[in-house]
């Protein structure tokens, strides 16, 4: 995602509220990263992998979700979210 510019930090002060409750509230979430891109000082990119459907369903349907989404607009720009899957890799469960 691309935070408008210069507002990047403030981005990843409100996503620490997601990795947050997602740690403590969500055994479901088995990885949830939120990395800085080191040639685009505006971009964030989210890596999530949950254990199953039903874990990202709890995980969507969190209050700190809830909480988060209506104040991402203000910070992220319009259509810069993509949603991905695993194709290849190692090391993920199975």
């Amino acid at each position: 995602m691309r935070a408008h510019p210069g507002r990047r930090a403030e981005l990843l002060e409100l996503l620490r509220e997601l990795v947050d409750a997602a740690s403590a509230d969500e055994p479901g979430t088995l990885v949830y990263v939120m990395h800085e891109a080191a040639d685009d000082s505006d971009t964030v990119v989210s890596y999530e992998l949950f254990a199953d459907d039903a874990a990202l369903e709890t995980h969507k349907a969190s209050p700190a979700v809830a909480a988060v989404m209506p104040r991402l607009g203000a910070l992220v720009a319009e259509g810069s979210f993509r949603r991905l899957s695993p194709t290849l890799a190692t090391g993920l469960p199975t």
